[in-house]
């Protein structure tokens, strides 16, 4: 110890008055000076409250007393003629150093550097040098007003005046200032300066630099620092541990973070909120609610209470993950636990709920937080304007918006963005557009999302003009279109075939130097193959190519379809070979439209041997791929296998199209004397469960309508597969059609009914006029039926049918 002491030295002090300024005296020395101008005795006011001899610290206390820098220059002012005219032993001293320094910190902190140069100049005019403290708060004060050149020009003057920097406390400012502004090099210089000087740097600075590197993803340096100036494995405290966290979080490497909080217990350092809140925080980004859970209970074991920004992570990770319900749990916890929601809270949940369709309730959450006292800001509305958009409840969201405006927020460009956007989702782009002029009314552009979002909707309406004419007005505006706008715009004209001018929209692009991706070069591509232009389209490939722009699945599938159409089987496969070589995976409809070409061609051995290696390369067959087959089947007469890729495809759960309807329909009426011929009165079974042929052919051989057999089939087969609402939509296509159900129909719909366990709801659907005597000649092809359905089914048809037939007779 006794050697430690020559170590310790007092800290520099300024003489001060025994007298400190009360508060009361303080008030009376604002007030007199304040209202100079006007008192004409003001001087001698401040003479009898400040009697002389009047000291330098004295003076000092009087100018830190003052509120306003401007009172204080008028105090030193009067200090300085009330000197010149006393010249006994009492009078107040010219030199007044400590007062101006007391001065110099007040501009400082008021942001006046103007008045701080002007001062700092006449103190050295006058031979009055400022203080350590007051240079050191100098440099604070322009670190964290971003004047690094000056900041740093402060600290080389004290260090020039008084043989060392100023204190710690002071120097991190502008330590900070240097790494959140990634001058590593002279943040370095600066923090070796520190510790080179006894008391120089403190915990806080080595903080500053360990922050900054890991921010900057150079955790493994941080860690470097702390070891360099506490010796290798040791971490000091809880706050480096945070900060090393944070950093491991940051770049991804939440096993590390992680690590390092069971080091804290072998270290016998004690986690904090802060430990827990950052990694709750980054697990909530990652979605991973499992760990969450798992450090929320540790803090509970531990005793320590999430405070309102853990619990924000945890609603945010929720809301992101789509359980809006769980993530309102949360909240009711933080009611119950005393940990009030602030706005951030709720501005989450209200975004959650909004984007889950839950508007109504997210509003109610609005009206909650009103309630608490927790005022509802820009982004709380705009999130369910946008909301009431999307529902197409205009008036609802246009409420909202007064009352947004009522509570003093103007409505800024995301406000109107989400309006705009929430208009055309819903349809209502003429609404949107009128938004738009409201917007530019408030000497507000609309940016480039909101043209995007205004052009889409005007291409989905086929309204091109006017979507030219919101590019050219971007172009007025000065606000460049990106590459999503001008693909837009092309697609838009595809879809209407306007090829010539999507061919003008992209060379247009290309001129003002926005360069197509992949998603333009696939529209124009998608444009010429739609038209027919093969060659143009290869070509287009081609320049893609040279861009270094590489075709996808899309490009490669387009073109293919495009061979697929015009029956050139060779050009497609020569496609799908180039494909497969370049690693890109053909999907399902490569096949389909492969499938097409070889069924244009007449080929349907070759189209069914697509279809199996489809499968085994583990793609399902969509409703394209079997409307195809099943259509190109049928008018070979290969209604054996149509029928078969119907089963199949009802035992897949793919619900039919209206086309496949359309080729079943025909299919079997067109076949219908191929269909009741003895060649094919034994039909190919799948899984022993084929019925489409064998009801059709039953129904027409009793002389039933052809067209109405095949619609009853039809019906029969989704009835039995449990697709009774698919069964259900024919009825209205029949009606559509101008073929009516028939008892058959409602036979059929009956077992539809009893496979989904329905079977009290099927007498809703018989109509008023229904005759029980149809329904009698109907109930024989149960006898049919039945071989196709469960033995549990048909027993609860013949059940319902036999009870509604007695009710009819006893009626």
């Amino acid at each position: 110890m006794s050697r430690l002491l020559p170590r310790i030295t007092a800290l520099p002090s300024r003489h001060r008055s025994h007298n400190p300024i009360s508060p009361a005296l303080a008030a009376s020395l604002a007030q007199v000076l304040a209202t100079r101008s006007t008192n004409t005795a003001w001087a001698r006011s401040l003479a009898a409250l400040l009697p002389s001899p009047l000291s330098d610290g004295r003076l000092a206390d009087a100018v830190e007393s003052l509120p306003d820098p401007d009172l204080a220059l008028a105090l030193l002012r009067w200090s300085r003629s009330h000197s010149r005219r006393h010249h006994d032993a009492d009078a107040i001293p010219a030199a007044t150093p400590i007062a101006h320094s007391a001065l110099l910190r007040l501009l400082a902190r008021s942001g006046r550097f103007d008045a701080v140069e002007a001062t700092l100049q006449e103190m050295s005019l006058a031979g009055l040098a400022p203080t350590r403290a007051c240079l050191g708060a100098l440099v604070a004060a322009y670190a964290d007003a971003g004047v690094e050149g000056k900041a740093a020009e402060m600290c080389e003057r004290v260090r020039g005046q008084y043989g060392m920097l100023p204190a710690a406390t002071h120097v991190n400012r502008l330590l900070r200032l240097l790494v959140e502004r990634r001058r590593w090099k002279d943040a370095h210089k600066l923090y070796d300066e520190m510790l080179a000087e006894e008391g120089g740097a403190d915990d806080y600075s080595t903080c500053v630099m360990v922050r900054g590197l890991c921010l900057e993803g150079q955790v493994e340096k941080g860690l470097k620092l702390i070891e360099a100036r506490w010796g290798a494995g040791c971490v000091p405290h809880a706050v480096f541990y945070n900060v090393l966290i944070d950093g491991y979080c940051r770049r991804g490497d939440m096993g590390r973070g992680l690590l390092l909080l069971g080091e804290m217990e072998t270290k016998a350092l004690l986690p904090t909120v802060v430990t827990y809140g950052t990694l709750i925080s980054w697990l909530g980004r990652k979605g991973d609610l499992e760990k969450i859970a798992c450090l929320l209970s540790e803090m509970r074991e531990r005793r320590l209470s999430p405070n309102v920004q853990i619990y924000n992570s945890v609603i945010d990770a929720l809301c992101k993950c789509r359980s809006a319900a769980q993530a309102m749990a949360v909240l009711k916890q933080m009611f119950a636990s005393g940990c009030d929601p602030d706005v951030v809270t709720f501005n989450t949940l209200i975004s959650g709920l909004c984007r889950e369709g839950r508007v109504l309730e997210a509003e109610r959450l609005l009206r909650e937080a009103i309630k608490r006292d927790v005022n509802p800001n820009l982004f709380s509305y705009t999130s369910l304007i946008h909301g009431f958009c999307t529902r197409g409840e205009v008036m609802a969201a246009s409420n909202l918006l007064v009352e947004m405006m009522e509570r003093g927020y103007t409505p800024d460009v995301v406000t109107f963005g989400a309006l705009i956007h929430g208009l055309v989702v819903a349809g209502q782009v003429c609404e949107a557009l009128l938004v738009r002029e409201k917007m530019t009314a408030r000497q507000l552009i609309p940016d480039v999302n909101i043209y995007n979002v205004l052009i889409s909707g005007l291409c989905k309406k086929k309204m091109l003009p006017a979507a030219t004419n919101l590019l050219a007005e971007m172009l007025e505006q000065n606000v460049h279109p990106d590459i999503f706008v001008y693909t837009t715009l092309i697609d838009g004209f595809i879809r209407s075939e306007s090829l010539g001018e999507a061919r003008k929209i992209f060379e247009f692009m290309e001129q003002k130097g926005v360069h197509p991706d992949v998603v333009g070069y696939n529209a124009m591509i998608k444009g010429y193959c739609q038209f027919g232009m093969m060659n143009e389209a290869i070509l287009c490939m081609n320049s893609m190519r040279k861009v270094g722009c590489i075709p996808d699945e899309f490009t490669y599938t387009t073109l293919i379809t495009g061979y697929g159409k015009q029956g050139n089987i060779i050009g497609a496969l020569r496609l799908l070979c180039d494909m497969m070589k370049r690693r890109c995976r053909p999907n399902v409809v490569t096949y389909s439209s492969l499938i097409n070409g070889y069924c244009k061609l007449g080929d349907t051995d070759a189209a069914e041997g697509l279809f199996a290696n489809m499968q085994s390369e583990g793609l399902f067959p969509n409703v394209i791929t079997y409307t195809i087959l099943i259509g190109s089947l049928f008018k070979k007469d290969e209604v054996i296998k149509a029928a078969v890729y119907f089963e199949h495809m009802l035992l897949n759960r793919c619900s039919p199209s209206d086309i496949t309807l359309h080729c079943l329909v025909t299919g079997l009426t067109n076949s219908m004397t191929c269909i009741i011929s003895p060649n094919c009165s034994s039909t190919v079974k799948m899984h022993d469960k084929h019925a489409l042929l064998d009801i059709f052919k039953g129904l027409v051989n009793d002389k039933w309508d052809p067209r109405n057999s095949a619609y009853n089939s039809i019906i029969f087969s989704l009835c039995r597969h449990n697709m009774l609402e698919k069964a259900l939509d024919i009825i209205d296509k029949m009606a559509n059609k101008g073929y009516s159900p028939d008892s058959v129909t409602f036979i059929s719909l009956l077992y539809g009914f009893c496979s989904v366990g329905k079977s009290k709801n099927w007498r809703s659907i018989l109509p008023n006029e229904f005759r029980r005597d149809q329904l009698e000649i109907a109930s024989r092809y149960t006898i049919l039926f039945n071989q196709y359905v469960a033995k549990s089914v048909s027993c609860e048809v013949s059940s319902a049918l036999q009870l509604y037939l007695e009710e009819c007779r006893s009626s």
